[in-house]
């Protein structure tokens, strides 16, 4: 029951957040700071909210990954995607896409391909694929 529960947490977080993938986090943050330390440049904002995202979507995604294969070899594999994803691609992906178009949520055909990859939890599903196409098809072979 445990297992479920917590599988359908993971699933509800990650439909909320695409469902409101327009709250601004940075403004929420924004609105508990003192007016004088006020978040008010847009760049920042933009990397506030999609880092937010990440971690929120990644987050969901290892409970997921926990809740459902139980291993905890699966858990630190997707930890340290989420690592690489947090500390190399996002921040690679902010210099590129703030230098070339700024903090517009419209993106150029390559970049809105990356932005896909990295701020949504694309690369988490593709780890779940793997995990049960190993768990379940290549075990089944030994």
């Amino acid at each position: 029951m445990k297992r479920f529960l917590l599988i359908g947490v993971a699933l509800l977080v990650l439909v909320l957040v695409f469902v409101f993938q327009r709250f601004s986090y940075a403004e929420f943050l924004n609105s508990m700071l003192p007016s004088n330390f006020q978040l008010l440049d847009s760049n920042t904002k933009f990397i506030i909210n999609k880092t937010v995202r990440l971690v929120i979507n990644d987050s969901a995604c290892m409970v997921l990954i926990f809740a459902w294969f139980k291993e905890r070899k699966y858990l630190t594999i997707s930890f340290y995607l989420f690592m690489v994803e947090l500390f190399i691609l996002l921040p690679v992906y902010f210099f590129i896409k703030i230098s070339l178009e700024g903090d517009s949520e419209i993106s150029s055909p390559l970049l809105s391909q990356v932005h896909r990859l990295i701020v949504n939890p694309l690369l988490m599903f593709i780890l779940i694929i793997a995990f049960f196409y190993q768990k379940v098809i290549v075990n089944k072979r030994v």
